[in-house]
């Protein structure tokens, strides 16, 4: 991206005097290496972590016995961690309510209020990682005080943030970038979305342009370990292969904190301190050095960031992805500089001229490091939306052995229906995923038909139960729990304050299942499972409605009794399986809106809950942007889950094409439709 002569000349001869706000500073290099190895967490963040944990035990001991007092809560306690989806504002605002039903410093004041401050970990992306930037930007403030903030910002809309003539919006936004540009640092399409999303929500003047992620170390909350470490989420993408997205399943999860910038993911396995991103580093050394490139609206738009997915009708009806064949041998965009024009034409004197202004760009300081092949040759880092490759869930950072979560909160807002609802994809991808990778601490998922065949798509089911070698999971989709619902579109960029009200009710009903009186117990139940203790005599009929067994018969505990009259049925062991097992070429995919129905689809996965790529300040802004549609191919399959003997029928990580997987030879099948066998 460039401006005109003119206005970068003007621009220019204020960086001498304005180093603050949106443009990096320079500054004198550290004494100690800016690459450190992914070999455990980094020191800071282990010392935050051992004592944010004594003060979540605190918490949580607390809650636990106010639920019941049966619970023995003088032994170590579990580490709990939450999870926020991406899904644009309707994953902030329903996150939003999920945040106030459990905040206990002015939340909702629910039966499950407290909870947030028993958190050790607080995970988000896209829309999830807006809100958790405006949390923690305002030093985790309840959501009645932002409210002040989010309803005016809100009903005026992302591109008229303050109720201001949009073009001295834009005339800010653009000299910020004019400054951060003028101060040798590409600037891009995400860097305008990124300050039109600080607009609404961070404070501070000029739009919370001096907010930065590492400058949260210096709130008073996270000062004295009062709130949970939080992690956003992004991707990154090889410009120099032959896709602009990342590879589906086994796309490489990269983390922004308030201490560090990398990836666990062993083709890079490295981190730099947030506070230094911006810096030369070229195989470990630091050549350069510069402050302030972490700006917080940065990282939460590039968390968000899909200008290099246009999700957009242009060309007479000719359907993106408009640049999947453009990375690699032509980097210029001058055969889609129309359609790029579009995004932008309010904003006259900027110039976008190659492929790399459509991602987030970031100076790498993984550069030349053997140590990181998979970007090694890049020198600067395209990083893209935080759940492209599919997981909008960002649960990997809790699944780190080392931060040792034992139970996980997981809202789940994509909108994978066509009411704009989850159905279990997000989650079920997060597991592929991890069984690609070897993330051995996450539980089994069940395929999407099996979350809608067992009716769990519109309550909380929880995960990994009975199983002490993984984590729990606790999943809390966003469901019409309310009048009102909370299935918005995700590319709905207006709420006038009666929706934002009613979103966050939803919100707060997902996290307090509010038609089940005993849910407060049967949470309580779930993070107390795996600890060893003996629990309530309550607990067993919770855990049995709640806990998905791999059973084919069931969604009950595996624990539960066996009451009725079951039978076994022999099926001959060459009967095959009806669900085809995916093998190495089988990942799920699913074409944009492109793919005819006999069109063969190639398209990496994609799901709805996307941030929208929207026409930044373009006139025809009030048209909507297309979304993601599933063809008959999206819904991913695998093998019956359960053998007689309960045990799991995983299938093999690699098969050649033509193998055929059968059926056990024997099966448990259920007569009476309520025993549980």
């Amino acid at each position: 991206m460039r401006y005109s002569t003119s206005y970068a000349l003007a621009t220019a001869s204020l960086v001498s005097s304005v180093l603050a706000g949106y443009a990096p500073a320079p500054t004198t290099c550290p004494s100690t290496s800016l690459v450190r190895a992914a070999t455990g967490l980094s020191d800071d963040e282990e010392t935050y972590r051992v004592a944010r944990k004594a003060k979540a035990d605190v918490t949580l001991a607390s809650w636990l016995t106010s639920t019941n007092n049966a619970f023995d809560v003088s032994g170590e306690l579990p580490a709990l961690g939450l999870a926020n989806s991406g899904g644009s504002y309707r994953a902030f605002l329903i996150g939003a309510g999920v945040y106030n039903a459990i905040d206990g410093d002015g939340g909702a004041g629910t039966s499950v209020s407290g909870l947030y401050q028993a958190l050790s970990y607080h995970s988000a992306l896209s829309g999830g990682a807006w809100l958790l930037a405006s949390i923690m930007s305002h030093n985790w403030e309840s959501v009645s005080s932002l409210l002040t903030l989010w309803e005016p910002a809100f009903a005026y809309g992302l591109f008229d943030p303050e109720g201001t003539a949009i073009l001295q919006v834009f005339a800010n936004i653009t000299e910020d970038l004019a400054l951060k540009e003028a101060a040798g640092f590409r600037g891009t399409l995400t860097d305008l979305w990124s300050r039109a999303l600080s607009c609404q929500m961070l404070p501070g003047e000029s739009c919370g342009v001096d907010n930065t992620l590492s400058a949260i170390t210096s709130q008073t909350e996270f000062m004295w370990n009062n709130v949970p470490y939080p992690i956003i989420t992004a991707q990154n993408v090889d410009l120099s292969g032959t896709s602009c997205l990342p590879t589906p399943t086994t796309a490489a999860v990269w983390e922004f904190t308030p201490y560090e910038f990398g990836s666990w993911d062993s083709s890079v396995a490295a981190f730099t301190p947030t506070k230094y991103l911006g810096s030369t580093v070229n195989n470990g050394v630091a050549e350069s050095c510069f402050t302030n490139f972490d700006n917080l609206g940065f990282v939460l738009g590039t968390s968000s960031s899909l200008f290099n997915d246009l999700n957009y009708e242009v060309d007479n009806g000719v359907n993106p992805p408009l640049l999947a064949d453009w990375c690699g041998s032509n980097s210029d965009t001058s055969a889609i500089g129309s359609e790029i024009t579009t995004l932008i034409e309010e904003i006259y004197t900027i110039e976008y001229q190659t492929v790399a202004d459509l991602f987030a760009q970031w100076p790498n300081p993984f550069y030349n490091s053997a140590a990181s092949p998979l970007v090694s040759s890049q020198a600067n880092l395209s990083m893209v939306d935080g759940g492209q490759s599919g997981q909008t869930d960002p649960i990997f950072p809790m699944l780190v052995p080392e931060r040792n979560i034992s139970v996980i909160l997981v809202n789940d807002n994509a909108g994978d229906t066509s009411d704009n609802y989850p159905n279990g994809t997000a989650i079920y991808s997060s597991y592929l995923s991890a069984q690609a990778m070897g993330m051995t601490r996450m539980p089994f998922i069940p395929t999407p038909s099996v979350f809608v065949a067992e009716n769990m798509t519109e309550r909380a089911v929880f995960f990994g139960c009975g199983d002490s070698s993984v984590a729990t999971i606790v999943w809390l989709p966003n469901a019409p729990l309310t009048a009102a619902g909370g299935g918005t579109s995700t590319n709905l960029l207006t709420y006038n304050t009666t929706m934002t009200e009613s979103m966050i009710a939803n919100g707060v009903a997902v996290m307090t299942q509010p038609d089940d009186i005993e849910w407060p117990t049967c949470l309580a139940c779930v993070i107390m499972e795996g600890t060893g203790t003996t629990l309530p005599s309550e607990c067993t009929a919770c855990l049995a409605k709640y806990c998905y067994s791999t059973s084919t018969t069931t969604s009950a505990s595996a624990s539960a009794t066996c009451t009725g009259t079951c039978t076994s049925t022999s099926i001959p062991t060459s009967t095959p399986i009806s669900t085809p097992v995916y093998n190495s070429t089988s990942t799920p995919v699913v074409a944009l809106i492109s793919s005819s129905a006999s069109t063969p689809i190639s398209t990496p996965v994609y799901t709805s809950t996307y941030t929208p790529v929207v026409a930044l300040i373009s006139s025809s802004a009030s048209t909507p942007i297309s979304t993601p549609v599933y063809t008959s191919t999206s819904t991913p399959i695998v093998a019956p889950t359960s053998s007689s003997t309960s045990t799991p029928v995983v299938a093999p990580t690699s098969l050649p094409t033509s193998t055929t997987v059968v059926a056990p030879a024997t099966v448990t099948d259920v007569v009476d439709d309520d025993t549980v066998c």
